[in-house]
């Protein structure tokens, strides 16, 4: 369920130079980045299977700050993150790094953090995202490989992006999947919200409570979207309601609704999920059963689990 973050590792390493001597023998890359005086401002290195250190200089040319950036997903499966990833596998991940590059994971405070489920739809992915026009009242907006190709959608809020992508058509210059595949996801840029859930440190990230909790908060978004069911139109309807699913099924109306009449807007929307919520079957329903059924079977918890992780986390003080 977890995969990208971003954390302060500053004082989590061991020793900074062994550290600094370690990554710098054993990247895979490295850039840096100057002002127009050629002081050095940051370097950074990547290693294996997209894990990255930020290594930030101050104005004197001393280290000030290291940053680790990492798919725990994509580390522990060898560069990808398609599979499924169990609350086991983030704790592998999690034990590697730590083992590998020396750093304490209660003293490395992460700072950006993303969580979320990949499934496969009864209908093709593209068809469903075609569909969602809005998280709570922010539409959807296209999100882009680096290749600048659309693979997705996004809502951006102040304090966390919700992303809904194609996962078999992000991965088609790399890999070709058999099946359809549709990532769910929620970028948390500000950690308040995952703080609530205990989650300060990498230490908590193996925490089933704390996961748990963070599992729940993803989840709960999804209540929110506002996804046009095809079936609505055709369903026995009120003329009233009818006008409504007519109008709703042009998302270029809706927004400049939205931006004209917001009160209307907000009546609108309540009405139209509640139709939708009534469809038997709908596609939301069904995606949202496939991501609650995933989220139980990636959070499961075993005894020899539990006593690795103890053992682990033993070795480091608090």
């Amino acid at each position: 369920m977890i995969d990208w973050l971003k954390s302060d590792i500053t004082n989590a390493v061991h020793d900074l130079q062994s550290f600094y001597s370690n990554i710098t023998l054993n990247k895979c890359n490295a850039s840096l980045k100057t002002d127009r005086n050629g002081q050095l401002l940051k370097e950074n290195f990547e290693m294996n299977n997209s894990l990255v250190f930020v290594v930030r200089y101050n104005e004197t040319g001393k280290i000030k700050r290291v940053e680790m950036q990492v798919s725990l997903h994509k580390y522990f499966a060898g560069g990808f993150n398609f599979s499924d990833f169990y609350f086991k596998d983030v704790f592998a991940g999690i034990a590697s790094i730590c083992l590998t590059y020396e750093i304490n994971p209660f003293k490395a405070t992460i700072l950006n953090l993303e969580a979320g489920f990949n499934v496969t739809p009864q209908i093709e992915t593209d068809t469903f995202l075609n569909g969602l026009y809005f998280y709570k009242t922010v539409p959807f907006t296209e999100m882009k490989n680096k290749f600048r190709y659309k693979v997705g959608i996004e809502a951006t809020l102040s304090d966390y992006v919700v992303k809904c992508y194609n996962k078999r058509s992000q991965l088609m210059s790399k890999i070709q999947l058999l099946k359809e595949l549709l990532r769910y996801e929620v970028h948390f840029n500000v950690m308040r919200k995952v703080n609530e859930c205990g989650i300060y440190c990498l230490a908590d990230l193996l925490n089933h409570n704390h996961v748990y909790k963070l599992s729940k908060l993803v989840l709960s978004t999804l209540e929110d979207l506002v996804h046009f069911e095809p079936k609505l139109l055709n369903q026995r309807l009120t003329t009233p309601d009818k006008r409504l699913v007519n109008q709703w099924k042009n998302p270029k109306e809706i927004a400049t609704l939205m931006k004209d009449n917001s009160q209307r807007f907000r009546r609108q929307r309540r009405r139209f999920k509640e139709l939708s919520f009534e469809v038997e079957l709908s596609t939301l329903t069904e995606v949202k059963k496939a991501i609650h059924a995933k989220e139980k079977r990636l959070l499961q918890l075993d005894y020899v689990t539990i006593k690795q992780i103890d053992f682990f986390l033993s070795n480091y003080q608090k």
